[in-house]
């Protein structure tokens, strides 16, 4: 199975992107294929091989809109009018003019003539559809209702029509356009060039051609064009462009960085660490772009609802003309009301706005450090009620620290510490890090003989002629050992070596602040019922639930068990839920949930790839912003859909009455979609209210 992406060029309406879509996702060759408008780019997923897939993409174009240009390769999405067209355009607004001032016999030939030149384009795409039999299209609707009015005789009101749709879909070309730049140029981030440093001087060269090892310079100013090992200098970098967050980092010998970050004052030397394809940007612009992949339920129904929406409008206008006219009314008036009901019956107000909206959301939500793999995503936020928290890692730091050592007897604490540190010692695990600050050893992989890990339980490890072993409580219990030291309220590791109990050792991380603060701000949001998922000891558990207001926890929870209580609870409560995790070890919850949210930090990587939405400077305010950017996004959504069916309606209504003519019509079909887009594009100054 393959994946294929191509940009796409000349495609300027929506609905016909959508059919596009549909079509292409009937060929027996295609799993799934999805057209991302706002983009214009078309993702395809093929189950098998296809000698030429470009000859049947544009099979399945020519059907639908002959103009589509597909290609492996960038290309422009700038909208140009041709110079003859403003030709013909100049020219027929001046014979619809002269319509006016000339004698009535010769009105008609400048009118008809005018009204051509400045329509000329649409009824060429009218023409086009109807050969394909794709009827209800805005185009054969516009042309349709042109030719009614030149038939009543109205020559000028007939072009200006035409005129005014193609203003309005030059418009609207530019406010897509310029929405697409605003949100690309708020995520240009990303360099192409590289200081390396070889054994002469500094060359300047491609990303694309620095290997993982080799040494690049960056000067004050520059962006960080790949991830690494700073082996020389000191500075601070701003890391806002990724995570959100404004406040300088120091950084220096040692520190690691990432492609992205802006280097603020001193010259550093950087050691790479991944290639440029495999940078942490790289990675987070990769799901940037393809966000458009998973579409919201909104998304989907209004492309279903357009093929019937359009179809129903264009009888009901033939029913306006027809019931009138049997029942004796006269026919030019009711025919001209019925011309309103086929212009403004377009349904591209809603096929091109409700993409939009989560598009440029998508991109705030990016810029604020807030990666949403897709507006499916983000719409299931806003209907999240229950948020699920793993504890350690996500409410806490994370960053244990040894607390107590309590030994069995007269043992020497120092004997605990160093059957730990080797225990622990090619462990990732939040303990073994914090055993690593608080004591050194020497380790010799050659006398390692056996090692046995139980994820939430512990390790035997034969090192040497010793047995040793390290656990919770219940691990030594099953394995004999009684009388065990019982710290009360703290995570514990037990310690035995060659049968002998040791004693236990006792650590300690804090809740992350802001945290609570946080909770307080879900719940004002709408969030129902708080709950956490923890390994440690019930009493600690307790603890950290009580300090943060968590309506549940469970604890002592093995991870098998985390998934199965977090399944339990999706079960009993309504709406959706979401899990929150730190994304080292919660991938299998942060599938399972509705959403799942990782707050692993920028530099892990596992985070990345595991979580629906990613906050990636681990900051509690990021769930907070996440949340309420969704809520407005719906609510944007929701005021569109009012917004546009409900002019259109009015408009209708109107022309029943013969209050509205065709330029209303043509105001509730064209203007209304360039409004929805503006109203749209007000999220672009979006402020957080945390």
């Amino acid at each position: 199975m393959t994946t294929k992406e191509y940009d796409i060029e000349n495609l300027h309406c929506a609905e016909c992107g959508s059919r596009i879509e549909a079509g292409i996702e009937k060929l027996p060759e295609v799993e799934s294929a999805n057209l991302d408008y706002q983009n214009k780019r078309l993702s395809i997923r093929y189950h098998k091989a296809v000698d030429d897939p470009l000859a049947r993409l544009y099979q399945v174009a020519a059907s639908i809109d002959p103009g589509v240009v597909f290609t492996l390769h960038p290309v422009s999405m700038i909208n140009k009018l041709s110079s003859l067209f403003w030709v013909f355009l100049g020219i027929g607004v001046g014979l619809l003019i002269a319509t006016e001032f000339v004698p009535s016999t010769y009105q008609p030939w400048l009118g008809i003539l005018g009204w051509f030149l400045v329509g000329y384009r649409v009824l060429a795409q009218a023409l086009k559809s109807l050969t394909q039999k794709k009827v209800f299209t805005e185009h054969f609707l516009m042309s349709l209702a042109t030719i009614g009015a030149l038939i009543l005789g109205e020559y000028l009101e007939a072009g200006a029509v035409m005129i005014f749709y193609e203003f309005g879909e030059w418009l609207e070309d530019k406010a897509l356009e310029h929405s697409r730049q605003m949100v690309k140029n708020k995520l240009n981030i990303k360099t192409e060039i590289a200081h390396l440093r070889t054994e002469d001087d500094i060359q300047d060269k491609p990303l694309s051609t620095i290997s993982t090892g080799d040494v690049i310079v960056i000067y004050p100013g520059e962006r960080v064009p790949l991830d690494g090992t700073i082996i020389k200098g000191e500075s601070t970098v701003d890391t806002s462009s990724l995570t959100g967050e404004s406040e300088p980092l120091y950084v220096g010998e040692g520190t690691e960085i990432y492609a992205g970050f802006l280097n603020n004052s001193g010259m550093l030397e950087l050691q790479v660490k991944s290639v440029a394809s495999e940078s942490t940007i790289s990675r987070i612009l990769n799901l940037i772009e393809n966000a458009g992949a998973a579409k919201s339920p909104q998304e989907k129904f209004i492309t279903r609802f357009a093929r019937i929406y359009t179809p129903a409008v264009v009888a009901a206008a033939f029913l306006v003309f027809l019931i009138p006219t049997l029942l004796g009314a006269e026919a030019a008036i009711w025919f001209k009301r019925s011309l309103v009901f086929l212009i403004v019956s377009c349904p591209c107000a809603l096929v091109i706005s409700i993409p939009l909206t989560f598009f440029i959301s998508i991109g705030i939500a990016a810029k604020k450090g807030i990666i949403v793999k897709g507006s499916g995503y983000l719409d299931i936020l806003r209907q999240v009620r229950t948020i699920v928290f793993d504890k350690t890692g996500t409410l806490t730091t994370g960053e244990m620290q040894i607390d107590k050592v309590y030994v069995n007897g007269d043992i020497n604490p120092e004997v605990l510490l160093e059957v730990l540190w080797l225990c622990e010692y090619n462990s990732s695990h939040p303990f073994s890090r914090a055993i690593k600050k608080a004591y050194q050893g020497s380790f010799d992989s050659k006398q390692v003989k056996a090692y046995s890990e139980f994820p939430g339980k512990g390790l035997i490890l034969i090192y040497g002629q010793d047995r040793l072993v390290a656990g919770s409580d219940d691990f030594f219990a099953n394995m004999g050992f009684l009388d065990l030291i019982n710290p009360p309220n703290q995570s514990v590791v037990h310690l035995a070596k060659n049968g002998l109990y040791l004693g236990c050792i006792t650590f300690s991380d804090e809740v992350k602040p802001g945290m609570k603060e946080a909770i307080e701000k879900l719940k004002k949001q709408g969030i129902k019922k708080t709950v956490m998922l923890s390994g440690d000891r019930a009493p600690k558990a307790e603890k950290v639930a009580k300090e943060l207001g968590i309506d549940e926890f469970y604890a002592e929870l093995l991870p098998e068990e985390k998934l199965a209580k977090l399944e339990d609870i999706i079960n009993k409560n309504e709406g959706k839920t979401a899990f929150v995790g730190d994304g080292l070890n919660d991938a299998p919850a942060l599938a399972r949930a509705d959403v799942g949210i990782a707050m692993g930090g920028i530099g892990n990587q596992a985070s990345i790839e595991s979580a629906d939405i990613v906050l990636l400077n681990d900051r509690p305010h990021q769930l907070v912003e996440a949340f309420t950017i969704s809520r407005q996004t719906g609510n944007m959504v929701i005021q569109n859909i009012v917004l546009a069916l409900g002019i259109k309606v009015l408009i209708m209504i109107l022309g029943i009455l013969g209050i509205a003519g065709l330029w209303e019509a043509v105001l509730g079909d064209v203007g209304v979609t360039i409004l929805v887009i503006f109203n749209s594009l007000r999220l672009l100054r979006y402020k957080a209210d945390t």
